[in-house]
């Protein structure tokens, strides 16, 4: 696709969603990346006492206002812990046991949490915030087990090329043309070592961007290699590739949907997107309960609290990438100053999430982990 292409012109693989999208590392020119009842999973209306959830999770996925009005609605205060790569979070939980009641994450790695017992299934039913979710958000196979769901379904996003026209005179119209030495300096990416390692999977011809075989691996590492005198820096969260473009620090970035409204709301210029005609990779995310967290019986009724569409709202005119909150996307599209951004933007159709074949972790997380650190450093 050309540089020029309008969001609404990305051309998506359309798979069998349930059947194929559990496959590593199937071909697909879109990739996407960020996730039984229990009694310990606690109850919707408000779980007793208060007290203290510990949450590994993303910057995207909460306020500092949001977390005071449930904190006084629920007495429960959410604490969240920041993390940018899936594989370090899982690390984080798999060492720390009880420490963290609730984590976020992509896609199929909320099937690897599960299969290494280190959340629990709930009744997603039982969370009175789920009935304003979209019917499919509830289905998707990777969030459920036969016990129950084991993920809440919260967001999903493409990731493509945001570039400064006024800074960049030949836009970029591939993940390859980034390594162009005309972008020394420009380029800022988030510090996702096996999302990078992905994307230039993608860019040196990978069919199968997270199960590459050794010499893909070390493709890709050479590539990152050419990309790094273009990196001004690797961002530990996505708002900061919002900053550094709108302040200038940043000509060109690697981001979600909706950054253009977030750069330009942040004071900065108006800025294009490119759709790499190679593919690209995404994310839908969620939320998990912990199997040992010592209060994981409070996060049904965080959960619960922090899913209501007027939290939604205003996370999407926040983050401006598509959420699966149903009644959220009508509050949206019946508001003349939303509607426009809301429909451009997929709030109100949640079925296009389902065209891409999703992410997962590396089909050897350690290769992937060394050949970035070979080129970036641990």
């Amino acid at each position: 696709m050309s540089s020029t292409s309008s969001i609404a012109d990305i051309k998506l693989n359309r798979r069998s969603f349930v059947l194929g999208s559990l496959v590593l590392g199937a071909a697909s020119p879109l990739v996407l990346s960020a996730c039984s009842s229990s009694n310990t999973g606690g109850s919707s209306g408000g779980g007793g006492g208060g007290g203290t959830i510990n949450w590994l999770t993303w910057s995207d996925h909460y306020s500092q206002d949001q977390l005071a009005k449930v904190a006084s609605s629920t007495k429960i205060t959410g604490h969240p812990k920041l993390f940018s790569d899936n594989a370090d979070a899982f690390l984080q939980l798999k060492q720390t046991g009880p420490q963290f009641d609730q984590v976020s994450a992509d896609a199929l790695w909320v099937k690897k949490y599960m299969e290494s017992g280190l959340i629990q299934p709930f009744d997603l039913s039982s969370i009175e915030a789920s009935s304003e979710l979209y019917s499919m958000a509830k289905k998707f196979d990777f969030l459920n087990d036969p016990k129950g769901a084991i993920g809440y379904p919260f967001s999903w996003s493409t990731v493509q090329i945001y570039y400064n026209p006024a800074k960049v005179k030949t836009p970029p119209t591939s993940w390859d043309s980034l390594t162009d030495p005309q972008y020394k300096g420009l380029i800022v990416a988030e510090n996702i070592p096996t999302d990078l390692m992905a994307i230039a999977g993608i860019a040196t011809g990978s069919k199968s961007p997270y199960a590459q075989a050794p010499d893909q691996i070390s493709s890709a590492s050479n590539f990152l290699g050419s990309l790094k005198p273009n990196i001004v820096k690797l961002a530990s969260q996505n708002n900061e590739i919002v900053s550094m473009m709108a302040s200038g620090e940043a000509a060109i970035g690697i981001s979600n949907l909706g950054t253009d409204i977030r750069v330009k709301n942040a004071g900065g210029p108006e800025i294009q997107a490119a759709y790499p005609p190679e593919g690209t990779i995404g994310f839908i995310d969620s939320e998990m309960i912990t199997a040992k967290g010592n209060n994981s019986a409070l996060v049904k009724p965080f959960l619960n609290a922090m899913q209501r569409s007027e939290f939604i709202v205003e996370n999407f005119t926040t983050n401006w990438r598509p959420l699966f909150n149903e009644k959220a996307a009508k509050a949206l599209t019946a508001d003349p100053k939303t509607a426009e951004a809301a429909k451009r933007l997929y709030m109100t159709d949640p079925e296009r999430a389902l065209t891409m074949t999703l992410k997962g972790p590396a089909q050897d997380q350690q290769a992937y982990t060394e050949a970035f650190n070979r080129v970036f450093g641990a």
